[in-house]
């Protein structure tokens, strides 16, 4: 597998990634509008220089309690096989290059957990990346 870079942000205390292939850009927030009869990590609507995208809040999408304050709150517009989302997080850190010994599986006693948010682990000398699912993140299991 050749070397890839990710995208990593924070949720939380903890680190995240995507590929940063499916990123459009990085927005600071802005309005949102609501649209009624949605799940509770759909923020809104958004309107992006003409674009009409639908936004969520990933704390919400993967259970994860918010802390602290919003001032570093980003927008991440990714494409997900061509639907542009904006993806709230707390915080964007930086962009890192992922090399194949830096993959692990999700723990065995975690496929019962929601796994199918999580693609691979990332391991580093100072902390773990959860590589996220993007398409399990924007579209629900039928069910």
């Amino acid at each position: 597998m050749d070397p890839f870079q990710i995208v990593t942000f924070s949720l939380g205390r903890e680190s995240y990634g995507i590929p940063i292939e499916r990123v459009r850009e990085i927005i600071r927030p802005t309005p949102i509008t609501l649209i009624p009869h949605t799940p509770p990590y759909v923020l809104g609507l958004l309107n992006l220089r003409g674009n009409v995208i639908p936004v969520i809040d990933l704390r919400l999408r993967l259970h994860i309690t918010p802390e602290g304050e919003a001032k570093n709150n980003r927008i991440i517009v990714v494409d997900i096989d061509g639907v542009v989302v904006g993806m709230m997080v707390d915080a964007v850190s930086a962009v890192m290059t992922v090399q194949e010994d830096m993959l692990t599986d999700t723990p065995d006693m975690l496929c019962e957990i929601d796994d199918e948010f999580i693609n691979k682990v990332i391991k580093t000398d100072r902390r773990l990346t959860v590589l996220l699912n993007l398409q399990a993140m924007v579209y629900p299991k039928a069910g």
